[in-house]
This record gives structure tokens, C-alpha cells and sequence, in this order.
């Protein structure tokens, strides 16, 4: 199940990824966040809009591999109608914003191109229809990594990087989702964290 497909929820569906358009090739990494889960870790979280609308996750990022924090531009400008389908998976202004700071404004593209390449990214990846139960539960790392390496054609376990934190019993929760990519294909994470251990919580704020 899509990214697109799990956001169901919120009554709307991504469109259709279109070619990527990256001057350089290289690796990119897509971050995900598990919404309901950060929302109950963190509390300064509460007023965000995808946790008052009950999104089940969104997109917290892009890295394109060109740095980080290159310097301040100016405030991403995207059209109605893409930022109609930005909002679907980036819903919040200020995380859009922060992102294009962080790593857009060191890249050679536009805002407009910067965030085509997320809803491409997020349009075609496939995530366990688990995650979109709206109940919390137990997984084991091996099931979650081989139900994602099945739904994605040319992904391996070493393409994600799956990111806990512990929570009110001390149990890993998960919190992010990392992809990474060498172009428009499946790569290996150059960098991971992995501290999910072989067991963590799927929350789904319930």
C-alpha cells in the first residue's frame, strides 16, 4: 500500500509520480514519520496539523545528498495545485519550510522541483498496510523489513533505516522510516541508525 493509499484517511490521494528532474544523481534519503507516535512521545507536537487531523504518517523530509544548511534562502513559493498535493504528505508550513532550509537551499534545484521530487518519492513507495490500522501493536523487525523488500520491486533490507524511540514502558517505538535511493532506484543507506532493536511498537494513537 502507497503512501497515497494509507492518507486515505484524510480523503485525499497523491498524484501521479512524474519523471524525476535531480541535476545530480547520488543518494537521497526519503524520511517518514510515524505521526501518531511522535505525537504521543512529543507533546509540543499536539498542535501540529497532522496530529489534530490524525494522519497516520507524513513526510518529515528529502535529503538529495548536496549538504546541509547551505546557508538561508527564501521561503519555498510552490503553486496552488502542487502545494494542493504537497500538503498531503508534508501538511505542516512549518516542517516544509525547515526542510527547504535544511536541504533544498543546497541544492541546485527550485522549491517547485525540490518538492515534485518528495511526492515522486512518496507516490511510488509502498508501506505495510499495517501502519494504517489506527491501533498500537507489536512487530518484529524481520516481518516489517521483509513486508517492505516484497512490496517494493529492487528494494533490500539495506535501502531502510528504521528509527526507535523508547516509550512509556521502555519498549522501542517506532518513529521514522528512512529510504534511501541512488537516483530514481532503490540504494543502501550510507548512514543508519537502526536502533529499533528486533522487536519495537507500531503506535496508532489508540
Amino acid at each position: 500500500m502507497g503512501i497515497g493509499a494509507l492518507l486515505l484517511l484524510q480523503g485525499v490521494m497523491l498524484m501521479p509520480a512524474q519523471a524525476a528532474s535531480a541535476a545530480k544523481t547520488g543518494q537521497r534519503v526519503l524520511m517518514i514519520e510515524m505521526t501518531p507516535a511522535l505525537c504521543n512521545l512529543q507533546p509540543t507536537r499536539s498542535r501540529m496539523r497532522q496530529c489534530l487531523e490524525g494522519y497516520s504518517l507524513t513526510v518529515s523530509g528529502l535529503d538529495m545528498g548536496y549538504g546541509e544548511r547551505c546557508g538561508r534562502g527564501s521561503e519555498p513559493r510552490l503553486t496552488p495545485l502542487q502545494l494542493k498535493v504537497v500538503n498531503r504528505v508534508m501538511p505542516d508550513t512549518t516542517v516544509r519550510s525547515q526542510v527547504w532550509q535544511r536541504y533544498g537551499v543546497c541544492s541546485p534545484l527550485s522549491a517547485s522541483s525540490y518538492f515534485r521530487q518528495i511526492t515522486n518519492y512518496a507516490g511510488a513507495l509502498k508501506l505495510p498496510s499495517e501502519l494504517n490500522t489506527g491501533n498500537s501493536y507489536t512487530v518484529s523487525k524481520s516481518r516489517f523489513i521483509s513486508q517492505m523488500t516484497r512490496l517494493n520491486s529492487g528494494m533490500s533490507s539495506s535501502s531502510v533505516d528504521l528509527i526507535c524511540q523508547a516509550g512509556n514502558r521502555r519498549q522501542s517505538t517506532l518513529t521514522d522510516i528512512h529510504v534511501c535511493y541512488e537516483g530514481s532506484e532503490f540504494g543502501t543507506c550510507a548512514t543508519v541508525v537502526d536502533n529499533c532493536g528486533s522487536k519495537f511498537i507500531i503506535s496508532g494513537g489508540r
